[in-house]
């Protein structure tokens, strides 16, 4: 019985299905036109790279081209040299680099965003549910690149139960550890009470 024979994959990609992730960004036309990409990338040479940075060859245009469609893939300029005319591109799923370089530049946006204190109140009798929902809020606050003080209030004959406070903050503390990084092993002692700074990470 003869075999189907084999279609080729476009090496343009001009139209396609876009995956979920590729919806998250591809209306961002002014991000699109910063990237060159396969036969947009006009260089005489190509220094190909892969996703781990690694490099793999020096090649002509053509077979650069070639290569890429060969593997399904395609070739995205990182970087251009005017003086000995060679582009460095990395040998990649377009629109899966495109959606990491989506992800870092929101990374860096964050971190670049001014850190606030948040500020959260404790009770030393708080049930362990509604701690829990109060830790809960301290971990979005440090994901988001804020600075939280929690804070646990001591009035008069209430300080008798001063261990009771420093176990709450303690327990909070430890819960948040991979979030958060502080000036102060133990909840610091203040005149009404006590309190534990975390400042993100």
């Amino acid at each position: 019985m003869p075999q189907a024979p084999f279609v080729k994959k476009p090496f343009v990609k001009t139209t396609f299905v876009k995956k979920p992730y590729e919806k998250k960004f591809a209306s961002d036309s002014n991000r699109a036109r910063m990237v060159f990409i396969n036969d947009n990338i006009k260089a005489a040479s190509m220094m190909i790279i892969d996703d781990e940075k690694t490099n793999l060859w020096t090649l002509p245009r053509k077979r650069a081209l070639e290569i890429a469609e060969e593997k399904w893939l395609d070739l995205v300029q990182i970087a251009y040299d005017p003086i000995k005319m060679i582009s460095t591109v990395r040998l990649t799923d377009y629109w899966k680099y495109m959606y990491q370089k989506w992800k870092d530049e929101k990374e860096q946006k964050k971190k670049q965003k001014p850190r606030e204190m948040k500020e959260l109140k404790l009770n030393y009798w708080i049930w362990e549910n509604d701690l829990l929902l109060k830790i809960k809020k301290a971990e979005e606050f440090l994901k988001e690149w804020n600075n939280v003080k929690i804070f646990i209030k001591l009035k008069w004959r209430e300080n008798i139960y001063a261990k009771k406070a420093i176990e709450k903050l303690s327990k909070t503390k430890e819960t948040l550890s991979q979030f958060w990084k502080s000036q102060y092993e133990t909840p610091k002692k203040e005149m009404n009470g006590y309190s534990i700074i975390l400042f993100s990470k």
